[in-house]
């Protein structure tokens, strides 16, 4: 027969003691835990939540039908408002009982599949398989033994994944029984005896009594008759200390059975007898009516008609009270299924409109999720845009910057580059015609020329390769230790003769000590350009000089020259490309104007800075700070 689940929590107890609503004394002992829990109810002052966990189990121990689906769905309704998914769960579970309860199968399997539709999204795996068991003995009720299998299997897989072997065996025994009612006895008896391993692994007595006493209605149907009842006399003892009265009240009918078509009529009439007195002890009137029927055949097969007519008369009487009992029962039904379509209108109502709520609380999420999208990509779109316009404004500027420049910058060369080459024109016509007429002084005197035209041009020409090159990022720059003392000094005597030329003092008050951390050819280039510009700007008897001292950590190098000076409007524009033409010197020197550009530009790639001062009439003095090697390039040099 089949097993009742027993022993499990609030959702499995909801399903545990809908399996034990035909034991009279189960029914008993809950309803006082009913009774105790309504006064518990009525009396005491308590929390929300409390109240309909109580309120839930008053549902769960009620006998009535009626009382379980009105207490139920009173829970449903609240656990649905507070998302309350195990009291929803168990809600559902003990309605689907209760119109099992009543017949009202469709109904009850329309609210077991609620519930496991709600263990499902919750993953409640062990929850569901129980579920599961519950659905598969509601299709059993229906006859549809396909459906119950399906289920049944179901069950036990989940209760599988979950190694939860107690119910294991359960389900097990259960899918073996519905095998058995099928016929299939080969899978009948696998399963059931791999029910009996579990139950014995478990030490579980009821359970291995079950095993025991479905295997022996197996051996009955393939006709062992003499293994069946030795197993189902095994079955019964084992549940006599239990006092399961429903299981071994069926199992003694079956052992009549079992003896009568062996010709034992007098072992049969004895089990008959017992499960008829154990029925009418306990209120089983279905056990106690086949009973009554089997010793009534009984008593007819031996001649005992007086007592197969005794026992037939009971047998009417207790089917009789049977059908009435169950008309009674359908009208009482009648009026409940009423009362219980109100509240499950109210119920579906309810989830409707959560449900609305829940669609309409996604698509406002939705819409607005889209907007920011929308709104960022706006913002987005439009920084980039602002970003773009400003970068191409940025790149406008400097190229009408430096398209300027390059202009400024052809015109001055244009201009300068003229003065030189012209110097060479028919150069070589004039040097034959003195050589010819023998004008040897005036030879010299044009040497001395050539000189100064070629010296002006390989200056122009190194200033404007310099230029180019540090424009395109080409000017090599490597820190090194120097010595500022040797470069002075090498830099006064390069320039020495163009000072003598014009009875100028150069000079150089440099430090033995002063090491500079910088590129040497920039460096020199610096110091060479300063220095030329005010030979070039200083008149015949003047002085120029480089005086250098320590400062800070770093070296500070004055260039400095008693010349022209220069007005405070053109110190402000010194370091660029303004002037459309070269500036003349002293002496009718001509300059680019890159020098000084130069000077500037070479300062920043060493990590220098450079400041001017000058008065009209008075002189110029370009001051410079460069760094200093114990300041930074011997931690450089370390590493």
């Amino acid at each position: 027969m089949k097993f009742r689940f027993r022993n499990i929590k609030l959702i499995k107890g909801a399903i545990l003691l809908m399996a034990l609503f035909c034991v009279l004394e189960a029914e008993c002992q809950n309803q006082r835990k009913a009774d105790s829990l309504i006064n518990i109810l009525q009396n005491e002052d308590l929390k929300e939540e409390r109240r309909l966990e109580i309120l839930s189990k008053v549902s769960i121990f009620s006998t009535d039908p009626k009382d379980k689906i009105e207490y139920a769905n009173q829970v449903l309704l609240e656990a649905i408002k507070t998302e309350n998914h195990s009291l929803i769960i168990t809600s559902y579970i003990v309605i689907g009982g209760a119109h099992s309860k009543i017949g009202q199968l469709e109904k009850s399997l329309v609210a077991l599949f609620e519930a496991a539709e709600y263990a499902k999204s919750l993953e409640m795996h062990e929850e569901l398989g129980a579920i599961y068991g519950q659905i598969a003995s509601t299709y059993s009720l229906n006859n549809d033994l396909r459906n119950s299998l399906l289920f049944k299997k179901k069950s036990l897989k989940l209760f599988e994944q979950v190694n939860d072997y107690e119910y294991i065996g359960y389900g097990s025994l259960n899918i073996g029984y519905e095998y058995y009612k099928l016929k299939e006895y080969d899978s009948a008896l696998y399963y059931t005896q791999k029910a009996q391993s579990i139950f014995e692994e478990l030490e579980f007595e009821v359970g291995i009594a079950y095993a025991i006493g479905n295997t022996a209605l197996v051996r009955w149907k393939q006709g062992d008759y003499l293994l069946a009842e030795d197993l189902l006399h095994k079955a019964i003892e084992k549940l006599r200390p239990v006092k399961d009265y429903y299981a071994m009240a069926d199992y003694l009918h079956n052992l009549a059975r079992v003896l009568f078509e062996q010709e034992k009529i007098s072992q049969s009439i004895e089990a008959a007898q017992e499960a008829l007195e154990m029925s009418l002890n306990n209120n089983l009137k279905e056990q106690a009516r086949d009973a009554s029927l089997m010793l009534s055949e009984l008593y007819e097969d031996i001649g005992d008609h007086k007592e197969s007519y005794t026992y037939h008369k009971q047998f009417v009487a207790l089917k009789d009270s049977i059908q009435s009992i169950e008309a009674t029962q359908k009208m009482a039904d009648l009026r409940t299924e009423f009362e219980v379509g109100q509240k499950q209108a109210e119920v579906d109502l309810l989830t409707a409109e959560k449900r609305t709520q829940r669609i309409i609380t996604i698509a406002v999420g939705a819409f607005a999720f889209i907007l920011i999208v929308l709104a960022a990509i706006i913002y987005k779109y439009y920084r980039s845009k602002a970003k773009i316009n400003r970068i191409l404004g940025e790149q406008k500027a400097e190229l009408e910057r430096l398209n300027s420049t390059k202009d400024k910058f052809f015109s001055i060369i244009s201009h300068d580059l003229r003065s030189p080459v012209a110097g060479f024109n028919g150069i070589s016509q004039m040097i034959k015609m003195m050589v010819q007429t023998k004008q040897t002084d005036q030879l010299l005197e044009m040497t001395e020329h050539i000189d100064s035209s070629v010296d002006q041009l390989s200056k122009l020409l190194d200033n404007l390769l310099n230029w180019a090159m540090q424009q395109q990022g080409h000017v090599p720059n490597v820190p090194e230790k120097l010595s500022l003392k040797e470069m002075a000094e090498d830099l006064v005597k390069t320039l020495s003769t163009m000072a003598q030329g014009k009875s100028i003092e150069l000079g150089a008050d440099v430090p033995e000590a002063l090491e500079l951390w910088c590129d040497k050819n920039t460096t020199m280039t610096i110091l060479r350009n300063l220095v030329s510009n005010a030979l070039k700007f200083t008149p015949e008897g003047g002085e120029v000089g480089i005086k250098a001292t320590e400062e800070n950590g770093t070296a500070k190098i004055e260039v400095y020259d008693t010349g022209v000076g220069m007005p405070q409007d053109k110190l402000r524009k010194l370091f660029q490309l303004q002037d459309k033409k070269s500036t003349y010197g002293t002496s009718g020197e001509k300059g680019l104007g890159l020098g000084l550009q130069l000077v500037h530009e070479f300062m920043e790639m060493n990590n220098g800075k450079i400041e001017v001062s000058s008065e009209e009439g008075k002189g110029t003095t370009f001051t410079l700070w460069l760094p200093l090697f114990e300041a930074v390039g011997s931690e450089v040099a370390k590493q």
